[in-house]
């Protein structure tokens, strides 16, 4: 399987999934059209995990933006890569970071845990900086 790296624009995050670390991160902002395939071509990327077998699978999001058809989107990649988890027994670790002041991402990072039934570690992040390095510690 081939790593895939697709830039982000005003309306789609930037994608990155890192093949040699089972990596996944999505960055940037999501207003997507009702058209707008971005989505679509994620989860039939995702479905090619399968085939390599990962142990385990760590997905990050973090965005700033997230409009109603990205949620809507973001809810059929995520029911996937629980379809991956059942059926392969893949260890699956989802970070969502947020800006403490914008609720609303944390509010759908809230909803899609609870839609799709898998574990959403909700992080809030410090400033506009690195996010890996900027973590509160959520307790």
């Amino acid at each position: 399987m081939e790593p895939l790296f697709i830039q982000g624009t005003q309306n789609t995050p930037e994608f990155n999934f890192d093949v040699e670390n089972l990596f996944i991160v999505l960055t940037g902002h999501s207003k997507i059209s009702k058209t707008n395939d971005f989505y679509q071509k994620i989860t039939k990327y995702i479905t090619e995990i399968e085939k390599i077998r990962p142990i385990r699978l760590e997905i990050e999001f973090n965005l700033n933006t997230i409009c109603r058809n990205s949620k809507r989107g973001i809810l059929f990649l995520l029911m996937r890569i629980k379809e991956i988890q059942m059926n392969i027994n893949t260890e699956v670790k989802i970070n969502w970071l947020y800006k403490p002041n914008n609720e609303l991402v944390k509010a759908i990072g809230e909803d899609l845990e609870y839609m799709v039934m898998i574990p959403i570690h909700l992080k809030p992040i410090k400033k506009d900086s690195s996010p890996a390095l900027e973590l509160e510690e959520s307790f």
